[in-house]
């Protein structure tokens, strides 16, 4: 993993409206934010953030997840140069896991899909070096009974490893900027209309889940190339064209026009932005092979489920 960096306040707003709709997210904040305070350490959404990095990688080993939980200590080390921060990362990480089954239940344990993973986690927290803080952290978070309006906490089950979409745990104002956002794109990209395999209402539904990707909210927003009409990141609404022009639906492709059509779609030379989505670390793409992998692997779920799920 390479090391993190802090993040810088447009980063921090734009995450924070994502995450404030989430029960689990608002009940960790106040006790997250006193760490910040007090011991210097990293805020509520860096914290969340590095979660949802955690269940993304979890995510995507399809098989025994539970062993790509046992480097996680090692790696986030490397990451932060802090067992302190790893140790509350680790925690809320677990609290996530732990939330896909009733705890009031007896056997919630067992019910709970994710129970090989909370076991390796839970080994990590309760070793004797790190128990103490750890314990400290879980109590904190369960004596929160209360929200900020006196009303009693009551948490979801959230299988958190099985949401399809971050929009599922957004509130209505993270939603509505997404919303605005696929809009643009989706007037921006009308001429590839008559070149889908698939209705316009799946097309919608894939750029919809594509904007809420947390990593995609954040570069959306940059001018690339620069002094493009549009002001926001072309090259990567043209990089995701490209994506889709190589994806398979049926028998014909999701795209199905050349590169030289799909770049007057967009009304300006955006050819090898369009065909070289791919070429990472290089200006024709903003996308790290991570993200890229995750943006391809969404498209083709969407086209074969139709985008009923969406």
């Amino acid at each position: 993993m390479e090391r993190f960096e802090r993040f810088d306040d447009q980063k921090l707003d734009s995450l924070r409206a994502r995450y404030r709709g989430d029960d689990l997210f608002r009940t960790w904040a106040r006790p997250l934010c006193r760490l910040e305070e007090q011991l210097g350490e990293l805020n509520a959404v860096e914290v969340w953030s590095e979660t949802e990095m955690l269940r993304q990688r979890l995510a995507d080993v399809k098989a025994h997840p539970d062993a790509e939980a046992e480097f996680m200590f090692g790696q986030l080390i490397s990451r932060h140069q802090s067992e302190r921060t790893v140790i509350i990362i680790l925690t809320v990480l677990f609290t996530q896991m732990a939330d896909a089954a009733p705890d009031e239940e007896e056997d919630a344990a067992e019910r709970n899909p994710n129970r090989a993973v909370c076991n390796v986690l839970a080994h990590v927290l309760m070793t004797p070096k790190h128990r103490a803080f750890a314990l400290k952290l879980i109590n904190v978070f369960k004596h929160r009974r209360y929200d900020n309006e006196g009303r009693k906490i009551v948490l979801p089950v959230t299988n958190y490893m099985d949401v399809r979409s971050p929009l599922q745990l957004m509130d209505d104002a993270a939603k509505a900027n997404v919303e605005t956002c696929v809009g643009e794109i989706l007037e921006r990209t009308q001429g590839v209309r008559r070149m889908l395999a698939v209705a316009w209402n799946v097309y919608t539904v894939i750029w919809r889940n594509i904007c809420a990707i947390q990593e995609v909210g954040l570069l959306i927003g940059k001018n690339e190339p620069r002094n493009n009409s549009w002001g926001k990141n072309l090259k990567l609404v043209a990089n995701v064209l490209g994506m889709m022009r190589g994806i398979k639906c049926g028998e014909r492709m999701l795209i199905d026009g050349s590169v030289s059509a799909v770049s007057d779609v967009l009304g300006s030379n955006m050819r090898s932005y369009i065909s070289k989505h791919a070429d990472f670390g290089s200006s024709n793409t903003p996308l790290t092979k991570e993200l890229h992998t995750r943006i391809k692997q969404l498209i083709e779920m969407k086209v074969a489920d139709g985008a009923d799920r969406g």
